[in-house]
């Protein structure tokens, strides 16, 4: 019993002891009372051994740090903001020193303040955060949940169909994606899989800060197989380096030169387009414009480059007196608004006659994207012998209704196309209706009401419409009224056929004989 009260007694002397020992330990590290401001650090080192530390000097360090060398670590990550401190605490050490060591951060500015003497460093630091620890405690989920991230994001740069990767300060690549890293494999300067860094494809180009509009510059590749590859690079500033993207751009290229001859096939068939060819944007802007339309419109080729609004451009054209003349100038800028509301709707068209004497027929017609597309064609010519055509077509018609002869021509389809005054008053037709409305069946049947039975006007119907070679020929009818009509029929060039009507008086043989008083019989009662 004696033995047992005694190695009880002896254990829990040994751990208050111990109790005593730790609680010392602490107790060093802890400051007597927080008087430092709240952005500061200090540390106070003896033999190197960490002795005292404000609060939240502390509380940057994990216990972990408490079992290692604080000393170098603090001055390791220490140095990498003032690249200075190992050399002047190297100095520092064979006697006593006291310095201050400024630099400016991304956070703004850090100042560290170095105080030696002999065995013992004090540290004071302001504008660094939590320099220490290189310990992080985080919550379970939420790195299982950052793990899950960066898989996920891993696995899409990888997948990006465009190249992606970073550059230090010096040029040197130290991340690329798969995109990257197969294009790399397959240039003609492609070295080995498995060396690192891979080779730099693109060199130079303007780089762009983070939340800016990306500068862009393109780049080609030349290819092992001999082909070449343009690709669009952008490079964005990141700390002292870049992040680079790279797309390939070959298609749009292609596109691209697609257009381009497009454009120039247009452009030369344009050229050669006789009719004046002025299309104007939704905005109602000139974006295109041929030779023909300054030929016709005798309008500056300059100012046509200029750009000028649809207003604009026919407000010049009355300038140039290029436009019909208008007695109200607001009832001509009534006429332009029509104009381009019709011509959305490829309805207008006119025919302009000017003061020169020159004719234009001007048409709108719509183009996509709210696009207007205006020809001018010059008519003049055609006008002119338009009006000579007429001219002669009523001066035929005056001279077949001068003649006694009715007169009827046929097309090669069968349809009236022409008669004369003395053919209306023979079958008593309306001139303005007859032309394109009767054929040879309407108008045998006419004949054939207004006169005797006759197999003529069968015949009449087979010869206007045989094809090939015909003969002319004649043969007569016996009107209803009793005059002979001797029908004339002629074949015409193209198919065409005239048919002439003579009528004379039925001859006295034809008509019945009155009985003479001194012939009549005489009956005596």
């Amino acid at each position: 019993m004696a033995n047992l009260l005694f190695e009880f007694a002896a254990t829990l002397s040994l751990g208050m002891l111990l109790g005593a020992m730790t609680f010392y330990s602490w107790s060093k590290l802890k400051a007597t009372q927080d008087d430092t401001p709240k952005d500061q650090l200090e540390f106070r080192f003896e033999n190197r051994e960490l002795v005292d530390a404000c609060p939240r000097a502390r509380r940057s360090l994990s216990l972990e740090d408490l079992d290692e060398d604080v000393y170098h670590q603090l001055i390791d990550r220490l140095s990498r903001i003032f690249p200075d401190l190992p050399q002047r605490l190297g100095d520092s050490s064979r006697h006593n020193a006291k310095f201050t060591l400024n630099v400016s951060t991304q956070n703004g500015p850090a100042v560290l303040e170095v105080d030696a003497h002999g065995s013992s460093l004090s540290l004071r630091m302001s504008g660094i955060e939590a320099p220490l620890s290189h310990k992080v405690l985080v919550d379970s989920d939420q790195a299982a949940a950052a793990a899950a991230e960066l898989t996920v994001l891993r696995a899409a740069v990888n997948a990006a169909p465009y190249l992606s990767w970073r550059e230090t300060a010096d040029g040197t690549l130290d991340w690329v994606n798969q995109a990257y890293a197969t294009i790399a494999e397959d240039t003609k300067s492609a070295r080995s899989s498995e060396s690192w860094p891979p080779p730099r494809l693109f060199h130079d180009g303007p780089i762009t800060s983070m939340g800016e509009a990306p500068l862009t510059k393109r780049s080609t590749l030349e290819m092992r197989s001999g082909e070449t590859r343009t690709f669009e690079v952008l490079r964005y500033g990141n700390g002292n380096g870049t992040l680079n993207f790279a797309v390939d751009v070959g298609a749009t290229l292609r596109a691209e030169e697609s257009l381009r001859q497009f454009v120039q096939t247009l452009t030369q068939t344009f050229a050669a387009l006789p009719i004046g060819l002025a299309i104007f944007d939704k905005s109602r802007s000139l974006v295109m414009f041929n030779p023909a339309l300054m030929d016709l419109t005798h309008l500056d080729p300059v100012w046509l480059s200029s750009r000028p609004t649809l207003y604009d451009f026919v407000n010049q054209l009355r300038e140039n007196r290029m436009l019909p003349e208008r007695r109200d100038f607001a009832d001509w800028r009534k006429k332009i608004t029509e104009l381009d509301k019709s011509a959305t709707d490829g309805s207008y068209c006119e025919t302009w006659a000017l003061p020169t004497g020159q004719t234009y027929r001007v048409s709108g017609r719509p183009h996509p994207e709210g696009a207007v597309a205006f020809l001018i064609e010059d008519i003049t010519a055609e006008m002119s012998l338009t009006r000579k055509f007429r001219r002669e077509l009523s001066m035929n018609q005056t001279l077949l209704d001068h003649l006694p002869e009715a007169l009827v021509v046929f097309g090669d389809d069968g349809v009236i196309t022409m008669t004369n005054a003395a053919y209306d008053a023979l079958w008593g037709t309306d001139p303005e209706n007859v032309l394109g409305q009767l054929t040879i069946t309407d108008a045998t049947r006419l004949w054939q009401s207004a006169s005797a039975p006759n197999p003529i006007w069968g015949d009449a119907r087979d010869f206007v419409c045989t094809r090939g070679e015909r003969s002319a020929w004649t043969d007569t009818a016996t009107l209803s009224n009793g005059r002979i009509a001797t029908c004339r029929f002629e074949p015409l060039a193209g198919g065409a056929t005239l048919i002439g009507f003579n009528t004379t008086p039925a001859p006295q043989s034809a008509l019945p004989q009155r009985q003479q008083p001194s012939q009549l019989a005489v009956v005596s009662p």
